[in-house]
């Protein structure tokens, strides 16, 4: 998984740009399929580099660097009441000998049980925080060694919908001209094949309001796997509260026969309000045969609390 959160794009697109460039196809497009399609061509490759916000992180992250460009911070936790307006900075550094081009965007997504993100267009998702961001500027120049600054200003509403979780992710996209291979087909249409090298960087953004609980996440399966020679913990937790939270997992073995004690590896996830995350822990192939004993840990980064589970097992 890439644990930054900031993605560089390399877009090898054909068959999408048939379909947005085919003078027939494009004719008869509605608007909102040509932006669905625009949205699938922005985002493809950000799936195919296994995109996810399971893993939270802080302002303070290391600074991010691509092909010569750099983007801070790699995420936004915002913790702003109802009412509350504040901007904040995204800083974008050009330390190439050429001019570079991006445009500034707000998106929306969904994640699923493998922290997987589904892309969404801005104000579309169930808890957008899109529509509360104003970018500024929303497309920017930048010189060779020249570093600019993009406003983002969150502006939570008194009402009842800002008392609630939101989230959504900021794209800074590169603006790059496109190489046409162009091919006139039979018919008269021309398509332009080719490959679009280009890149973008996405920082999340998550705004969990004070009232919000962010210690409601529980397990709702804990249980031993042995399928052929793969053999793990599987965990199933699910976030019962209102507010996004930020948890670290780990399992604590210890073998009822030597008393012999070990912790399997630590996972550090984001799981956001209504959402059940599953995990698979694998367990070493070296562990020896015999009883044991597995404590499931749920730690909160925002809170003193923890949660547990507990079963026995054995190996054959």
């Amino acid at each position: 998984m890439i644990n930054s959160h900031i993605f560089l794009l390399l877009f090898l697109v054909d068959n999408i740009f048939f379909a947005l460039f085919d003078k027939h196809n494009s004719e008869s497009m509605s608007p909102k399929t040509k932006l669905s399609l625009t949205i699938v061509l922005i985002f493809s490759a950000v799936f195919a580099l296994n995109f996810n916000a399971q893993n939270k992180g802080n302002q303070n992250d290391k600074t991010p660097k691509t092909i010569g460009v750099s983007v801070s911070p790699s995420h936004f936790h915002f913790s702003q009441k109802q009412g509350e307006v504040k901007t904040y900075d995204i800083t974008v550094k050009n330390t190439t000998s050429t001019d570079k081009e991006f445009n500034v965007n707000v998106y929306d997504f969904d994640m699923n049980g493998k922290g997987k993100s589904s892309f969404l267009p801005a104000g579309k998702g169930k808890y957008s925080l899109s529509k509360w961001v104003n970018l500024s500027p929303t497309f920017i120049q930048l010189k060779p060694f020249e570093t600019k600054k993009v406003k983002v200003t969150v502006s939570v509403p008194s009402d009842d919908s800002g008392r609630k979780a939101a989230w959504s992710i900021l794209m800074i996209e590169q603006e790059a001209p496109r190489d046409n291979l162009i091919n006139t087909r039979k018919d008269g249409n021309t398509i332009a094949l080719g490959i679009v090298p280009t890149f973008a960087f996405g920082i999340f953004a998550y705004q969990n309001p004070p009232n919000v609980l962010t210690n409601k996440v529980e397990f709702k399966d804990f249980q031993f796997k042995d399928v052929n020679t793969v053999k793990a913990l599987y965990m199933e937790v699910q976030n019962q509260g209102d507010g996004i939270a930020y948890c670290t997992s780990y399992i604590d073995l210890t073998n009822l026969d030597t008393g012999e004690q070990q912790r399997l590896k630590v996972k550090n996830f984001t799981i956001v309000p209504d959402l059940i995350r599953d995990f698979n822990f694998m367990l070493p192939k070296t562990l020896a045969k015999g009883k044991y004993l597995a404590i499931g840990v749920l730690d909160y980064e925002s809170s003193e609390e923890i949660q547990a589970a507990r079963m026995e097992f054995e190996i054959n």
